[in-house]
C-alpha cells in the first residue's frame, strides 16, 4: 500500500464546542492518547470542560439556554466537548489505532442558525474532498438527524462526485439507551449510499450494527456512558479496516469474473424470475460477472427456532452448522454455494398490492443468523438491496434488507430498484446503470477483500454479547482451539484466492 486513507469527522450538534483552531487541537489530542484507559480519562476531562463552560456561560446563575447558547457561541472554540463530540473522540481514536489519517470540522462552521445561512462552503467542500471516508456525530431528534446534518446532506445530494463511493459510518446520542439512535443511523446511512457512498456499521467486537450509538442527555454525560463509547471506537475502527480493503483494491485486480449472488425471496408469479432472466442473465453485464441466481421464492425453508447455541458447532465456513437438518431446506441444499460469493444482490419483487404474493423473505433473513454468527462470513462482502418494485408499492424492501445485511459486517451499496408499471419496466437505463456501477465495485473490492484477508492479523469474531451461555461455551479450551483453526482455515483460503483469483 503507498498511501494511508483518511477519515474526516463531521460534528453535527448544534452544541458542538470545538470548531476553527479547536479541530486542529482536537486531532492533535487524539493522537496523543495510547491507551483505552487514557482514551475514558480523557473524554471524562473533556466532558468536565464542557459542563464548566455551560456553568461560565450562565447555568449557574439561571439564565435562559437562548443566552447561554449565544454565551458559548462566543468561546474560542478549543476546549472541551459536547456528547456527540465525545462519541466522534471515540470514532476518530478508534480509526487511528487502525492506521487511518484522522481529520476534524464542525458543521455550525458553515450553516448558520437559519437554514438559508451558508459561510465558508469551499472549506468544507475541500475537506470532504480530501477525504476517503466520513464519520458523521450527531444528536438525535425525534428519531432523526440533526438539522445541520441534514443540511449537509443536502449539499452532498448537489455535489455527489465529492463523495461517491467514498466510506461512511455515523454515530448518534440520544438522551436515553433507546432514544432513537438506531433509526438515525438507518435513515442516515440508507440516504448517504443513495449520493453514492458505501455504507458501514461498527466492527464485529462491538457486535457489527449500524455505528456508534450513546446515550447521554444532561450536558458532559455522554462520556460515562461506555457501552456507547466502545461502539463508537468500533465504528472508526470499522472504516479504518474497510478503507485498508479499498486501497488494496486500488493495486490489484481479479483474473477472473466476480461471483455475485442474485438472491430472490419474493415474486407474483414469476415476474422477477423473467426480469432477471431476460435484462441480467442474458444481459452483457453477464461478460462481466459470474451471475448466480438463487430463485428461492418456492424453495422449502423451516423458520429460525432461536437457538441459544448457534450455530451448533465451530468449523470450517463451508461446512453447514445450523440445527435445522430437513434435507429439503433450503440452507441445507445451496449453504456452500452461499457462502462461496463474493458480493450479494438480495431481495425480490415489491408490488403494488400483496394479494398474490409469495415470500419466504423474512423466513430466509432470520436463518442467516447462523452465518452471521459463524464468525461474519460475508465479512467486507459488497451488498446491495436488490428490488423489482411496482410503482405505488408501499413496501420499503431496500430499507429492511439494508438494515439487516450490514449486521453481516458487510460494505452496504446504494439500493439498486427496477421500476415497473403496467408490467413493465421503466427507467430500464438508469437502473442499469445502477447494477453496472455495482458490478465494477464489487469486482474491485473483492480483489481486495482476498489480498487484504490473505495478510490480515485478525478476522472478524462474534462477540455472544447478552448471550451468557454462548459467552461461557466460546470460552471453553477446546472451542478456542477449534475457532483458531477454523480463522488459519479461512485465512488460508484467502491465501489460495490470492494465488488463483489476483493479479497484482
Amino acid at each position: 500500500m503507498t498511501s494511508t486513507k483518511q477519515v474526516l469527522g463531521i460534528s453535527a450538534s448544534p452544541r458542538g464546542l470545538r470548531h476553527g483552531d479547536g479541530s486542529r487541537l482536537l486531532i492533535d489530542e487524539i493522537h496523543k492518547i495510547q491507551t483505552r484507559e487514557h482514551l475514558t480519562e480523557y473524554l471524562n476531562n473533556q466532558a468536565q470542560l464542557c459542563v464548566g463552560a455551560f456553568v461560565e456561560a450562565g447555568s449557574k446563575e439561571h439564565k435562559t439556554f437562548d443566552k447561554i447558547y449565544r454565551k458559548l457561541s462566543q468561546l474560542p472554540g478549543t476546549y472541551g466537548l459536547c456528547n456527540s463530540e465525545t462519541l466522534l473522540a471515540a470514532g476518530l481514536w478508534g480509526a487511528k489505532n487502525n492506521g487511518a489519517e484522522i481529520e476534524h470540522t464542525n458543521l455550525s462552521d458553515y450553516f448558520g442558525n437559519q437554514q438559508s445561512t451558508l459561510r465558508h462552503l469551499d472549506l468544507l467542500m475541500e475537506k470532504v474532498r480530501a477525504a476517503d471516508a466520513i464519520l458523521l456525530a450527531g444528536p438525535v431528534y425525534f428519531g432523526d438527524r440533526s438539522s445541520l446534518a441534514h443540511d449537509f446532506l443536502r449539499i452532498m445530494r448537489g455535489e455527489p462526485s465529492l463523495v461517491a463511493d467514498k466510506l461512511f459510518a455515523g454515530l448518534a446520542v440520544g438522551a436515553k439507551r433507546n432514544g432513537g439512535q438506531e433509526t438515525l443511523l438507518i435513515y442516515q446511512m440508507l440516504d448517504f449510499a443513495n449520493v453514492g457512498m458505501l455504507g458501514v456499521g461498527n466492527d464485529s467486537d462491538t457486535t457489527a450494527q449500524y455505528g456508534g450509538t450513546g446515550h447521554g442527555g444532561d450536558v458532559g454525560t455522554g462520556a460515562k456512558d461506555e457501552y456507547g463509547i466502545n461502539t463508537s471506537v468500533g465504528t472508526g475502527n470499522r472504516v479504518a479496516q474497510v478503507l485498508k480493503v479499498k486501497e488494496y483494491s486500488a493495486s490489484c485486480k481479479l483474473k477472473d469474473k466476480v461471483k455475485i449472488g442474485v438472491i430472490m425471496l419474493q415474486d407474483v408469479g414469476k415476474k422477477t424470475k423473467h426480469f432477471v432472466e431476460k435484462h441480467i442473465l442474458a444481459s452483457e453485464l453477464a461478460n462481466k460477472a459470474d451471475f448466480r441466481f438463487f430463485y428461492f421464492v418456492n424453495e422449502p425453508l423451516r423458520r429460525c427456532i432461536g437457538c441459544d447455541m448457534c450455530p451448533t458447532t465451530i468449523g470450517k465456513d463451508e461446512v453447514y452448522r445450523c440445527i435445522i437438518q430437513d434435507k429439503r431446506d433450503l440452507f441445507v441444499k445451496y449453504h456452500k454455494e452461499l457462502v462461496d460469493l463474493d458480493a450479494i444482490l438480495i431481495g425480490g419483487y415489491s408490488p403494488e398490492s400483496y394479494d398474490n404474493v409469495t415470500s419466504i423473505y423474512q423466513t430466509y433473513i432470520e436463518r442467516t443468523r447462523y452465518l452471521r454468527r459463524s464468525d461474519y462470513v460475508y465479512t467486507d462482502c459488497l451488498v446491495a438491496p436488490f428490488v423489482f418494485q411496482e410503482v405505488g408499492s408501499t413496501e420499503d424492501l431496500q430499507i429492511r434488507t439494508l438494515t439487516s445485511m450490514i449486521r453481516h459486517h458487510t460494505i452496504m451499496h446504494k439500493p439498486i430498484l427496477f421500476y415497473v408499471q403496467d408490467g413493465e419496466l421503466i427507467r430500464f437505463n438508469d437502473s442499469y446503470r445502477n447494477l453496472t456501477s455495482f458490478v465494477e465495485k464489487a469486482s474491485k473490492l473483492t480483489a481486495g477483500r482476498i489480498m487484504y484477508h490473505s495478510s490480515a492479523e485478525s478476522y472478524s469474531s462474534y462477540n455472544p454479547l447478552g448471550y451468557t451461555l454462548k459467552t461461557e461455551r466460546d470460552r471453553l479450551p477446546e472451542n478456542v482451539q477449534r475457532r483458531k483453526e477454523n480463522i488459519e482455515n479461512r485465512r488460508e483460503n484467502f491465501c489460495r484466492m490470492l494465488k488463483e483469483r489476483v493479479q497484482q
